[in-house]
Parts: C-alpha cells; structure tokens; sequence
C-alpha cells in the first residue's frame, strides 16, 4: 500500500467545459480532481454496502442479532471500564 501521503501525478481528458467550470471555481485542479475521486469513492463504498444490506438473506440478519445479544453486555462493559480507568 502507499503512503497516504504520497502523490502520484497521472494524465486525464475531460470534458473542456467542465474544465472551464472547475477552473472558474477553484485555483487548484488537482484539488478539485482528487476531491472528487475521494467523493466517488465513497459513494462506490456507500453502493457496495447498500447490496450488500439489500441481498442481506434472513438467516443472516437472525445470526447477526444472535450475536450481537450474546456480545453487547460484555462489550459495553468493556467500554465502560476502559473509561473508567483513564
């Protein structure tokens, strides 16, 4: 994986009339540009779970809240005591 601070520079074409709008609303193209892809990103994210949720079958929901009935009093009293002992 990449550093997250690292750039790369890579060579797009756009449309020139979206070009010239980003340009009229922003000094910084590459901002602009790397601002959408993180949007779209999450956005595919966002889709992806969504179906995920969406073909979820209901034995899978039922095993999910089995498990969350037999670990959510030992995890909220986790949380609890880590609190407590800052």
């Amino acid at each position: 994986m990449v550093p997250p601070s690292s750039k790369c520079s890579i060579s797009v074409t756009v449309d020139a009339n979206l070009l010239a709008e980003i340009d009229a609303l922003t000094g910084d193209r590459a901002a602009a540009i790397e601002e959408a892809l993180r949007l779209w990103r999450a956005q595919k994210i966002q889709s992806q779970l969504q179906q995920y949720y969406l073909n979820h079958s209901e034995a899978d929901c039922q095993e999910e809240e089995a498990w969350v009935e037999a670990t959510q009093d030992a995890a909220i009293q986790a949380w609890d005591e880590e609190e407590a002992s800052r």
